[in-house]
């Protein structure tokens, strides 16, 4: 973002506007072999096929940074969609003649679905020309959050079901790196019922994508709902089935409540359940061991193996 002001003339001028919604619409039919198929466009062979609308208010969450004041004297506000609270750090990239009040750079905590006032930029000196330009980085959850080490979770599913855990913490497929370190992929059909593990607030949802695979490009493409709890970390049920999340954004769930069906989206090699519990850890999220109380009322950590 840049703006360049000149006494009583405006030399840059920064309209914002926004796209219209444009709802997505997926196809599916079944080959000559029986294997179902789902695609974004219509199938080339004369075949006869199942059509729906996906709800277009599911897309494209983001926290934003909004002028309120005018393009002479930009008064910025944060803005959290999401029912969770955000860390937000935002500092000039390039100034020039500008002063920021509250001073950037400065990292902010903006609650749950709300706006938070960040700060307004002046000239130094009204009679010259002045320009700047931000960055902002923002990460779900409060970095003062801290995982209740005790708390012990429920199986996601239903439990007179029988499931294997193919990935625990560690794991050497996909289980890198600190978001997912301590993660657990549980195998199970698509179409199973996900229950919620702890109960909390549904902090924000995806349910619109609808294959997986191995490919780079699925890693961002995969359902999924994200659950806030009482002591500030968030477990991700991941790789949902489409459009077959049964909770809405903002909603308290209760542990043991249906939640979705397990799918096969996103970065997947096969059908299964990805369960997470994540801390915000200063701008970056960190997945954290967790235990889970078993059908035997028996509580200890995740293992590979039968569940």
């Amino acid at each position: 973002m840049k703006l360049t002001f000149l006494t009583g003339l405006i030399l840059t001028i920064l309209l914002i506007s926004s796209d219209p919604v444009i709802a997505k619409k997926y196809y599916k039919h079944v080959d000559e072999n029986g294997i179902t198929h789902y695609s974004d466009k219509p199938p080339k062979d004369d075949v006869s096929f199942d059509t729906w609308q996906v709800r277009p208010e599911d897309t494209e969450y983001e926290v934003k940074v909004i002028n309120r004041g005018t393009k002479q004297a930009p008064i910025y506000y944060a803005v959290n969609p999401y029912h969770g609270p955000v860390e937000l750090v935002i500092k000039f990239t390039q100034q020039s003649n500008i002063v920021a009040t509250p001073p950037w750079p400065a990292r902010y905590v903006v609650p749950a679905n709300s706006d938070l006032y960040l700060s307004t930029i002046t000239p130094l000196d009204k009679y010259q020309a002045w320009s700047f330009q931000y960055s902002l980085s923002s990460t779900l959850g409060d970095p003062m959050a801290i995982h209740d080490d005790g708390h012990s979770y429920k199986l996601p599913f239903v439990g007179s079901k029988n499931y294997y855990i193919s990935q625990a913490f560690n794991g050497e497929f996909s289980h890198h790196g600190e978001q997912n370190q301590h993660a657990i992929d549980i195998v199970m059909p698509v179409g199973s019922d996900v229950l919620a593990a702890r109960g909390g607030v549904v902090m924000d949802i995806a349910e619109d994508f609808y294959d997986g695979g191995v490919d780079a490009n699925k890693l961002q493409r995969g359902n999924y709902i994200r659950i806030l709890h009482d002591d500030g970390s968030m477990a991700v049920y991941a790789h949902l089935k489409l459009e077959s999340v049964v909770v809405a954004r903002g909603q308290a769930v209760e542990a043991m409540q249906k939640i979705a069906q397990s799918g096969n989206t996103g970065f997947t090699s096969g059908p299964h359940l990805h369960f997470v519990v994540q801390v915000n850890d200063g701008l970056k999220l960190k997945s954290v061991p967790f235990k889970l109380k078993h059908k035997s009322g028996e509580i200890k950590t995740p293992a590979m193996g039968p569940i």
